[in-house]
């Protein structure tokens, strides 16, 4: 295994032997450290927030910026128990979900057996939904791999010990995926980030304008008959809430433009109920013309 992979390995793994209120308290104080010594995560932060909210004073998108890169930390403190690696622990991981909104969305479409798709995005920690998912469908998600292949290995293991089949964004893991969706199954998947030029298309997020993947637009138009919602897991006291969403209608548009904007809307519309909790450390907009990460 490489250095870098042992490593991570290493601070996951001491990370899980946390109990859960620990980790936020760890997590919030790395944050804070994060804000004061005006981090590259901070300023790429406060610089989205800038971009999204240009409405907002100042001295609240400093507040804000703080305040995410707060519960970003807590989500990266969460990691270790979030990748369980036990079915004791995983049920343990379930019990901390207190409360599930709009549950009945959830159970009505996978009683359809039409298919469903759920689109989630990088707010409050999604990772939770492999604690619960599994339980009520056959699940199968898509994954981005990692860049340390020792981790990778590592986390796999852990994921795929909840019940939730995993396949890689390479081509043979995309077919797959699609075809689980083909046959009127759950998939899951995380498409809140910038894809590559070829792989996107031009939407507005947020008023501006960025990359979004045409895979979700491609994905429905193969299983129109499917069931498309936005899922979440916030970070509430005591444990999380999750959360499903109906989607923008137009989401199932033949047009690729206008899926990818409704995809957006949706999205836009769960992280403004809920900020400071939206991992905006990911630069959404990398590779718009203005350049807007120079020098962060």
């Amino acid at each position: 295994m490489d250095i870098k992979s042992a490593v991570a390995l290493f601070v996951i793994r001491s990370l899980a032997l946390l109990n859960l209120p620990l980790a936020r308290t760890l997590g919030s104080g790395f944050g804070r450290l994060m804000a004061r010594t005006n981090s590259s995560m901070y300023k790429v932060t406060l610089k989205n927030i800038q971009l999204c909210f240009p409405e907002m004073l100042p001295q609240l998108q400093r507040r804000l910026a703080l305040e995410s890169v707060q519960e970003t930390s807590k989500t990266m403190a969460e990691a270790g128990l979030a990748w369980a690696g036990t079915n004791e622990k995983f049920q343990r991981n379930a019990r901390q979900i207190i409360s599930v909104k709009n549950a009945h969305l959830l159970e009505e479409a996978v009683s359809a057996e039409k298919g469903v798709l759920l689109l989630s995005m990088h707010l409050g920690n999604w990772e939770w939904l492999t604690s619960y998912l599994p339980q009520r469908c056959d699940l199968m998600g898509l994954y981005k791999m990692a860049k340390m292949p020792g981790l990778e290995k590592a986390m796999l293991e852990a994921r795929l010990s909840c019940g939730v089949q995993l396949v890689s964004g390479t081509r043979d893991g995309v077919e797959k995926f699609t075809q689980h969706y083909v046959d009127k199954k759950v998939c899951i998947i995380v498409p809140d980030q910038e894809p590559s030029q070829k792989s996107g298309v031009w939407s507005e997020f947020f008023g501006m304008p960025a990359l979004t993947p045409k895979f979700i637009h491609s994905l429905i138009q193969k299983n129109p008959e499917g069931v498309v919602l936005n899922s979440y897991v916030l970070r509430v006291p005591g444990g999380f809430e999750m959360v499903f969403e109906e989607v923008e209608p137009e989401i199932y548009s033949q047009d690729l433009a206008t899926s990818a904007s409704a995809m957006n809307k949706g999205f836009e519309k769960c992280i403004r109920q809920h900020p400071s909790q939206y991992q905006w450390e990911y630069k959404r907009f990398k590779r718009n013309k203005e350049g807007f990460y120079r020098g962060l």
